[in-house]
């Protein structure tokens, strides 16, 4: 983990090369909006990340993002990790946007809590887009599966899509694989339904987030560049 200084430093560096990003690809530096994955860090580095300007944060595990939330329930908080529908019941309510949703069974179980609260919820469709069995999300081919579930759930708002790609070390595919993303994001954000208002693509992270904003990433979700290595369980 990472020293006030430290911090406070990571976070103007991560920044100014998201803006320099935008600026490459001849986008404005508003398009992009910065999660901060707090994974295995404290409330109070949490906080002070707030005081340094971090505005949304992102969570990997039901049981490590309850106790936070229970001391920073004013912060925008995401879940960002695979989600088991036993587990929906304990974050429906506290989460701005859950990126990782892949199956009707998650759906349906959403759509029971939300309309028994009387609460909407905003979701993801996470993607697996290189194909890779030990990661979540779907087929892209199955997309237009989910969101015809998500269109006859009146309490789930569809915002977009996420995706980690494969780890990669040619450059140009892993563009390829965030390209792929972007054409998907494209072709749905022109679908006009009451509860689908796709805005959001979801990609790139400490290592690779410059790429996906060149690409098209509206969100990118960093961790280690921003709260160092995380101590190792």
């Amino acid at each position: 983990m990472v020293d006030k200084e430290t911090l406070k430093k990571n976070i103007e560096d991560v920044m100014e090369r998201i803006e320099r990003a935008c600026i490459k690809a001849g986008r404005k530096p508003g398009e992009v909006s910065l999660l901060g994955a707090t994974k295995g860090v404290d409330v109070e580095t949490i906080k002070l990340a707030n005081q340094f300007g971090l505005k949304i944060f992102g969570e990997n595990r039901v049981q490590e993002f309850l106790p936070k939330f229970q001391e920073l329930p004013y912060l925008e908080w995401h879940f960002i990790g695979r989600l088991q529908t036993n587990k929906i019941k304990y974050i429906y309510d506290k989460i701005s946007l859950i990126h990782s949703i892949d199956s009707p069974q998650q759906i349906d179980e959403l759509e029971k809590r939300c309309a028994k609260a009387g609460k909407m919820c905003s979701v993801l469709i996470e993607i697996n887009i290189g194909g890779e069995e030990s990661k979540g999300g779907i087929n892209p081919e199955k997309v237009d599966h989910l969101i015809e579930k998500i269109r006859n759930c009146p309490h789930i708002i569809l915002k977009g899509f996420m995706t980690i790609p494969p780890i990669e070390d040619d450059e140009m595919k892993l563009r390829g694989y965030f390209r792929k993303m972007k054409e998907i994001f494209e072709k749905y954000k022109k679908l006009n339904y009451n509860n689908v208002n796709i805005e959001v693509l979801s990609m790139g992270m400490s290592g690779d987030f410059e790429v996906a904003i060149e690409e098209g990433a509206t969100l990118v979700r960093i961790g280690t560049k921003i709260f160092g290595e995380r101590p190792k369980k």
